[in-house]
């Protein structure tokens, strides 16, 4: 059940070189992984995803896995609302043994109140065990049945669903999606009140897929007449992380930015009549001319990061800075973007795998954690078997560590980790937020890869990290969404919360980074102050709400009016 601990903990907000030797940083957390049950051993885990799947109050994590070791499989730790959790994937029927995972994401495709899963996956190679045909596991959409039962059990629905790409014979030999996924997502792309779903792949010859709900149950492939495609817009289409999507010119729609690992990313405005427009290389606006950038991103944070009003995005790079990347929309000349990594002291250089933005000290301003992973720099087919000659690309080898930034405002940012309790040392993957024990401070979630060959470990064992946030004396507020003619998740939804001179927006998106996700609310830092003029939502029906001076310190439950 969600909790509050009113917290005395005192923390300076001075910048560290003002900073005595033995000061503590602006943010403090506390490593609780093995305490807590989660920290995994030697898992080969991708991103974490955060959802209260269950519907008892508290923050519950869904982890993908590459199951290719001994006794390893998808996990879904369940929270008993005191930051202790239990491995339920088995007893959920949601832990798909053999399953190679490439991502999921959290939605309610079917509008029936509770959250379903979608996982990708990609297709086995010969590094299994011995003499033992490995097993081809699609990407798999899971139901949860909770409103059906009263259980919160899944079934595999992806046949019934239709989940898999129009005219592939191989797709529909084995019930769904084959090709390596390298992410995938809920979204709302047409704003008709159901989930459509975003794919991504990881094969360099092989597009991406969007899938249009019928609002029945089932989805269609509308890649090809949608205009997202992207094969002939770069050269490399090893499209990893999840999907980015937001909307980025302030519209009421979901515009996508698609990332490649070793090519340029992608924007695409959303034309709202099913279509997308490619804008990467205009000059002029709507332009998404900053993100014409080479490397290995996988994935991308989003958020308002200035609280001028609109989407911003960090890059989380593997060979390269990290780069921040400043919407400029509202300067009034159209949708721009403007590159501030080097004048912000965001452009963090330590092999980044992942990112998430979040408000971890409840200040009014977001903040950006990176999970790190070292350089990429040895071929995976040097100590992998199994991939046919023409997969050929690097990994990291060597652990680094992670960073957190503080957002001090006015575009700036200052490395805060050591002493900070999250300079967690590993190869790291994905990293999402969540507030594991209700005290209305975001806690961290990040998980570490481990390579395995013929099911032997050949790399030294890492492990998920939970940080617990200590959090300070700052207020806060939270609030959920329901949709009703809008999608029941509020996927796109865009929430404003105004306390006196501080005014905030968040947007309701269904992953970032690599293949992570935060909890489905959207929590707001008020610093010291008291009380909350507003909130306001626009759901992506169109339909406006605002709830007048609620209390601070607590969770609003926002259902969108008929």
């Amino acid at each position: 059940m969600r909790q509050t601990f009113k917290l005395a903990l005192s923390l300076c907000v001075a910048s560290l070189a003002a900073l005595p030797a033995q000061a503590k940083t602006p943010i403090q957390f506390t490593e609780i992984g093995k305490k807590a049950g989660t920290n995994d051993p030697a898992l080969n885990g991708t991103g974490p995803m955060f959802a209260d799947y269950d519907q008892d109050g508290d923050m519950d994590i869904f982890v993908s896995t590459e199951a290719i070791g001994p006794g390893i499989a998808l996990r879904l730790w369940e929270n008993d609302g005191k930051a202790k959790f239990t491995d339920v994937a088995k007893a959920r029927g949601i832990d798909l043994p053999g399953t190679l995972g490439r991502g999921a994401a959290w939605g309610d495709y079917d509008n029936d109140g509770d959250l379903d899963l979608v996982i990708a996956t990609m297709p086995p190679n010969a590094s299994g065990p011995p003499g033992q045909k490995p097993k081809h596991v699609p990407t798999t959409l899971m139901k949860n049945l909770l409103k059906e039962t009263g259980r919160p059990n899944f079934e595999n629905v992806t046949v019934a669903a239709k989940l898999m790409r129009k005219d592939n014979a191989e797709d529909a030999k084995i019930g769904g999606i084959g090709n390596t996924g390298g992410g995938i997502g809920f979204i709302d792309y047409d704003n008709d009140g159901w989930l459509d779903i975003f794919h991504r792949n990881a094969d360099g010859e092989i597009d991406n897929a969007l899938f249009h709900s019928n609002r029945d149950g089932t989805f269609t492939d509308v890649t090809a007449e949608s205009g997202i495609a992207i094969q002939s817009i770069v050269k490399e289409t090893n499209s990893q992380g999840a999907p980015s999507w937001a909307d980025f010119d302030n519209d009421g729609d979901m515009d996508p930015l698609v990332t490649n690992e070793g090519d340029f990313s992608v924007l695409f405005v959303n034309e709202g009549n099913g279509k997308f427009t490619n804008v990467m290389s205009n000059r002029k606006p709507p332009s998404g001319l900053a993100f014409r950038l080479a490397g290995n991103t996988q994935g991308s944070c989003l958020g308002d990061v200035d609280n001028d009003g609109d989407i911003d995005v960090y890059l989380p790079l593997a060979d390269q800075a990290n780069r921040l990347i400043r919407n400029d929309i509202d300067k009034g000349q159209g949708l721009t973007f403007t590159d501030i990594t080097k004048e912000s002291g965001a452009g963090d250089r330590r092999g980044a795998r992942s990112c998430v933005m979040a408000d971890f000290d409840n200040d009014g301003l977001l903040d950006i954690y990176v999970n790190n992973g070292g350089p990429q720099n040895v071929l995976i087919n040097d100590v992998i078997d199994g991939f046919p000659p023409f997969v050929r690309f690097f990994i990291a080898w060597e652990p680094d560590f992670n960073v957190l930034l503080h957002n001090l405002g006015g575009g700036k940012f200052e490395d805060v980790t050591k002493g900070s309790g999250a300079d967690g040392f590993g190869i790291g993957s994905g990293v999402g937020a969540g507030d594991v024990n209700g005290d209305g401070f975001l806690d961290i979630f990040a998980t570490n890869r481990t390579y395995y060959n013929a099911f032997k470990r050949v790399n030294i064992a890492q492990e998920s990290w939970l940080f617990l946030n200590k959090g300070n004396k700052n207020n806060w507020i939270k609030v959920a969404l329901t949709g009703t003619k809008s999608n029941k998740s509020g996927i796109g939804a865009r929430v404003t919360v105004v306390s006196g001179d501080l005014s905030q927006i968040r947007e309701r998106v269904p992953a970032h980074g690599y293949n992570s996700g935060n909890e489905p609310l959207e929590t707001f830092g008020l610093g010291a102050r008291k009380t909350v003029d507003y909130i306001e939502v626009r759901w992506p029906s169109g339909i406006v709400q605002r709830v007048e001076k609620p209390g601070v310190k607590q969770i609003v439950e926002i259902t969108e009016a008929q």
